[in-house]
């Protein structure tokens, strides 16, 4: 059998079935069967809280809100007659633009947001998830008013920042306990 574990002071040691299969994991000291700790291999195991579905769900919720945004530009292109490759129209008061702004805007901050929520989540999965409702209601609010052609209306969903920002504490409080520097 081909054995797993990792070389922390009290690991997991995993072993694998003739047919590839994991078994007999259990919770062994460092030395795994007299072995040193350089010769066993690391499992690289994370222990996700049975919440953490509820970040999985409100990040996929949230790649519906970017594909919707994506859908919205493409009904505008056509309604506004704005041919491929051109990103923006030159005309100052275009509709067509704040289409492309809204969804823009959303994409710059998304890689963060997922980061944010994913990693925050592993140690607070129902606040980040909550977190990350409000930040993907806020962009739905902030869209709508963008897409009225009045881009101060884009404020109308701006809130949607403290669903950011409290992403951004939990990540730091998680990361805080995984170094010992918080209990």
């Amino acid at each position: 059998m081909e054995s797993l574990a990792s070389t922390c002071s009290t690991c997991i040691f995993i072993t694998r079935n003739k047919n590839g299969q994991f078994a007999n994991v259990n919770r062994v000291p460092n030395r795994v069967r007299g072995r040193k700790p350089a010769t066993v291999k690391c499992a690289g195991l994370i222990d996700l809280p049975p919440s953490y579905g509820l970040v999985a769900l409100t990040a996929a919720s949230s790649y519906a809100l970017v594909q919707w945004q994506a859908i919205k530009v493409s009904i505008a292109r056509r309604e506004f007659d704005v041919k491929y490759p051109t990103m923006y129209e030159d005309d100052e008061d275009s509709v067509f633009n704040c289409y492309q702004r809204a969804h823009q805007n959303t994409l710059e901050s998304y890689p963060a947001f997922l980061a944010l929520l994913c990693l925050g989540g592993i140690g607070y999965p129902l606040i980040s998830s909550a977190s990350g409702a409000v930040w993907i209601v806020g962009r739905i609010f902030y869209s709508l008013g963008y897409y009225t052609g009045d881009p101060q209306k884009r404020f109308n969903g701006i809130w949607n920042n403290f669903g950011l920002l409290t992403l951004w504490v939990c990540t730091i409080l998680f990361a805080f306990k995984q170094l010992d520097v918080i209990p």
